[in-house]
């Protein structure tokens, strides 16, 4: 049996085309990684909370790119396949857009409208509130 056809905890992964092959196939770096598996899942598994997550690691690849002139690390992916795994992973239109720009930045100009990308999906799929502001499982680590 395949690591494909078995999951532990849930069943938000069991799709044709999963996150992990997408980003073994695109080489994607750790923080392209986490912010695409966070936007995959977030409907299906720990909703704002892993949509929270995407923003923060967002925030930290735009920090990294602006402070150490960090570069994309990954393969580009063509519309074919960001269209296949959209329809195996059941994403939204914004959805979409997030993870293809995850997957496919070039500079910190890139970065930043991902950001702005994220916390709009964010403020729609979550409006109780205005979705840029930490929830309750955030913890400030400055104090």
């Amino acid at each position: 049996m395949s690591a494909n056809e078995t999951q532990v905890g849930g069943t938000h992964y069991r799709t044709p085309l999963q996150h992990w092959d997408l980003a073994h196939e695109l080489d994607l770096g750790y923080y392209e990684g986490q912010i695409t598996k966070y936007l995959t899942r977030h409907r299906f598994k720990k909703g704002r909370e892993d949509a929270e997550k995407a923003l923060h690691f967002t925030r930290k690849l735009h920090e990294l790119a602006l402070l150490s002139a960090r570069q994309p690390r990954h393969k580009f992916s063509t519309v074919a396949r960001m269209t296949q795994y959209a329809e195996a992973n059941r994403l939204l239109p914004l959805e979409y857009a997030c993870i293809t720009s995850a997957c496919n930045w070039q500079t910190v100009d890139d970065l930043k409208m991902l950001e702005a990308r994220v916390e709009r999906l964010i403020r729609e799929c979550y409006p109780q509130d205005d979705g840029i502001h930490p929830g309750p499982g955030y913890v400030n680590q400055d104090r």
